[in-house]
C-alpha cells in the first residue's frame, strides 16, 4: 500500500519525505532545510521560515512565563492569522496542549468550551474573555526560549467535532498522532514540495491544522494566509496557489469561479485539490481534470489525525475515499469501519462515557459504513446513526439517494429522511436545496429516474424543496437533526 502513495510523489520528492515522531523535530528540519524559503505570505509580506520559527520561540518564552509547563492545556482562540500559526505552534513546542477552540466573536463564545476543557489560559484577540488570557502581542518576548522536549505519546492538540450530529466532543491527540497525520499529508500528485498553499479552511478543524498547516511547512511550502471570504478572487489572484486543501463546498464554489472567469480568477497555477469532509460529485472533478487541475478525495476524522485514506485516481474511482494509507489497520464490524494506528486520539477530554463508547476491544469504532473493492479502495456507504428506520424495522442508508439526487444538475444539496406524507404515512422523503431550478421537473427526475437506480425499499416516496440551505457545522457538513 505504502507504495501507491510513494508512486504519487515526484522522483525527486521520495528522499525528502520523512515521518516525525513529535512537532518538536518539526522545528530543526524547517531552519535547516528551508531556512531562507517562504513559510507565511500576507498579501505582499512574506515571512521566511527562519523569521517565523524565531516568533514562535519568542512566543513560547512568553507561554513559559506565563506559566505554562508540560501538559497544560492552551487555550487558542484565534481567526486563521499568522499569529494563529505562531500561537500553535509556540503552545505545542512549549510543551503544552493546543487547544483550538472554536471562532468566537464575543466573550460569551468562549464559555462553553472553557468549561469543558479548563485551560490554564487562552490566546485571543477578544479584550474581554471571562477567563485567563493574552493577546498574541502579550505572549512575544525579545529573548527566544527552546523547545521543551516530548515523548512520542505526549499529549500535543485538542480538536472539537461534532460530526452531523451537532454535538461537541473535544479529541486529545498525541504528538505520534498529529505527525501521523502530517506525514500522509505528504503523499499527493503533481508535486508535494515547495507549493503554495492557501489557509481557507479554520485551523479550528483538524483539516486546516494537519493538512494545510504542519503538511505545508514540513513539505517547505508557502501558507498563503486568506484576508476574508470577501477578498477570495482577488486572494487567489495575488497568491497564485498551486495546491488548495477545501472542503466540497467550496470546490464547487471554485469550479463556477474557473467556469464564469477562467483559470487566471484563481492565480491560474493551481495543480491539485485536496478534498476532504464530504463526498464530492464525480462531475467535479472531470470538469477540473479538464483544466489540467487534479482532484484528490480523501477520508478520516478528527480522531484519527484526519488521513485514513487518499484517493490519487479520482476518475479511475469517482465515488471511493481511496486507498487506506499505511501503518492502520482497518476491519469492517457489521459494515463498520474500525481503525488501529498510531493516528487514533487518545480520548475526548472529561468525557470518559464517549470514550470509552467509540472503542471496541481497542478498535476505534467510526460509525461510518463501508467496505473495501477488490483493488483495495475504500468507500463510504453511510454512517449508523443516519440509517432511517423503515415501518418494517429494516434500516437503510440514505447516503446512497442522497449521492445520486446530488449527482442532478441545479441540485445544491440534499437531505433523504424519514418524514410524514400528506396521509400522516412515514415515508422515504428528499428535501432538496436547488435555487432557480424548475422545482417540477427535478421533481420527476428523482422519483423517477433515480429511483429506478434504487432498491425498492429505499426509493424516494415524495421531495419536498427548501428555500436556503442546511445547517452546517463548520467543515461544511449538513447537521441532520437540525435539518
Amino acid at each position: 500500500m505504502e507504495k501507491y502513495f510513494f508512486d504519487m510523489l515526484q522522483p525527486d520528492e521520495r528522499a525528502r519525505v520523512r515521518r516525525l515522531n513529535t512537532l518538536q523535530e518539526l522545528e530543526p528540519l524547517c531552519l535547516t532545510e528551508y531556512a531562507e524559503l517562504p513559510a507565511v505570505a500576507l498579501l505582499q509580506q512574506t515571512t521566511s521560515y527562519k523569521e517565523l520559527w524565531n516568533k514562535v520561540a519568542c512566543t513560547r518564552a512568553g507561554l513559559i512565563e506565563a506559566g505554562i509547563q508540560k501538559g497544560d492545556m492552551v487555550g487558542i482562540a484565534l481567526p486563521n492569522t499568522l499569529d494563529a500559526v505562531v500561537c500553535f505552534l509556540a503552545a505545542v513546542t512549549a510543551g503544552g496542549v493546543a487547544a483550538m477552540l472554536p471562532a468566537a466573536t464575543s466573550p460569551e463564545g468562549l464559555v462553553k468550551p472553557c468549561m469543558l476543557l479548563q485551560p490554564k489560559l487562552v490566546i485571543t484577540y477578544l479584550p474581554e474573555a471571562p477567563v485567563k488570557h493574552y493577546a498574541p502581542a502579550q505572549l512575544l518576548k525579545d529573548t527566544p526560549a527552546p523547545a521543551v522536549q516530548v515523548e512520542p505519546a505526549d499529549a500535543a492538540a485538542a480538536f472539537f467535532t461534532g460530526g452531523t450530529s451537532g454535538i461537541p466532543k473535544s479529541a486529545l491527540l498525541s504528538h505520534r498522532a498529529l505527525m501521523t497525520g502530517v506525514y500522509n499529508g505528504l503523499f499527493s500528485p503533481n508535486g508535494t514540495y515547495f507549493q503554495r498553499y492557501y489557509a481557507l479552511i479554520p485551523f479550528t478543524h483538524v483539516f486546516g491544522v494537519i493538512r494545510n498547516m504542519l503538511t505545508c511547512f514540513q513539505s517547505g511550502s508557502t501558507l498563503c494566509m486568506c484576508t476574508g471570504m470577501m477578498n477570495l478572487l482577488s486572494d487567489l489572484q495575488q497568491y497564485k496557489p498551486t495546491l488548495l486543501v477545501l472542503v466540497p463546498a467550496l470546490t464547487e464554489m471554485l469550479l463556477s469561479m474557473v467556469k464564469g472567469y477562467g483559470m487566471n480568477a484563481i492565480g491560474g497555477c493551481l495543480k491539485t485539490i485536496i478534498v476532504g469532509s464530504a463526498p464530492i460529485r464525480s462531475s467535479i472533478a472531470e470538469d477540473f481534470a479538464a483544466i489540467g487541475v487534479t482532484i484528490c478525495a480523501g477520508y478520516g476524522l478528527t480522531e484519527t489525525s484526519n488521513l485514513v485514506s487518499g484517493n490519487g485516481e479520482q476518475l479511475k474511482k469517482p465515488f471511493s475515499v481511496g486507498k487506506p494509507y499505511p501503518g492502520q489497520q482497518i476491519r469492517f464490524v457489521d459494515g463498520e469501519i474500525q481503525i488501529k494506528g498510531d493516528h487514533i486520539f487518545d480520548k475526548y477530554i472529561n468525557n470518559p462515557a464517549e470514550t470509552a463508547a467509540s472503542f471496541q476491544d481497542g478498535w476505534f469504532c467510526t460509525g461510518d459504513l463501508g467496505y473495501i473493492d477488490e483493488d483495495g479502495y475504500l468507500y463510504i456507504t453511510g454512517r449508523i446513526k443516519s440509517l432511517l428506520i423503515l415501518p418494517n424495522g429494516e434500516k437503510l442508508s440514505p447516503e446512497e439517494p442522497e449521492q445520486m439526487v446530488n449527482e442532478l444538475a441545479g441540485v445544491k444539496a440534499c437531505l433523504v429522511k424519514m418524514a410524514a406524507n400528506r396521509f400522516g404515512a412515514e415515508v422515504v422523503t428528499c428535501e432538496v436545496f436547488a435555487p432557480g431550478a424548475d422545482e417540477e421537473a427535478l421533481r420527476i427526475r428523482i422519483l423517477e429516474e433515480v429511483n429506478l437506480r434504487l432498491p425498492e425499499a429505499l426509493r424516494i416516496r415524495q421531495v419536498v424543496f427548501r428555500q436556503e440551505d442546511f445547517p452546517r457545522t463548520a467543515s461544511m457538513k449538513i447537521v441532520r437533526n437540525m435539518a
